[in-house]
């Protein structure tokens, strides 16, 4: 008889995680939340060339409550011929507490311009409350445009 319970247990425990994973890899991205601090950060497509490539203004749908604000920040990495075309750009946004379009200028660096295409954009937002820190990422597969 133990052994038929340990088979039950083993099988039940074997679906449930199975269920839970399907449900946990379909499911909305997850915000950082704690000590009554949110903070969440997506990556919108496409993007903007500007300047001929010398940067890429990415939008970002970003939701916070932090009395201090956020900090935001973007990398943007490109396939460029043989090399990649990356870029950084950073910055403050104010939180209300609900979800806000903010756009952050990726200036290129390294000697590669960005072009029309695909790229990987990566975005972190960060904040405090007076109890907490806290960050979250995204990072998405974007289209480039002018």
């Amino acid at each position: 008889m133990t052994r038929t319970v340990q088979l039950a247990a083993a099988v039940v425990a074997i679906v449930l995680g199975s269920v839970l994973a399907l449900f946990a890899t379909t499911g909305p991205a997850v915000a950082f939340f704690s000590g009554g601090l949110f903070l969440d950060v997506q990556v919108q497509s496409p993007a903007r060339l500007v300047a001929r490539g010398a940067a890429v203004d990415v939008t970002l749908e970003v939701t916070c409550n932090s009395p201090f604000g956020a900090d935001v920040f973007v990398t943007v990495t490109q396939r460029s011929g043989s090399g990649v075309a990356q870029g950084f750009g950073s910055d403050n946004v104010g939180c209300t507490g609900s979800g806000e379009q903010v756009v952050i200028r990726a200036q290129a660096f390294g000697g590669k311009p960005f072009k029309q295409g695909t790229a990987v954009a990566s975005a972190e937002i960060f904040g405090c409350n007076n109890v907490i820190c806290g960050s979250e990422t995204d990072s998405e597969v974007i289209e480039l445009r002018r």
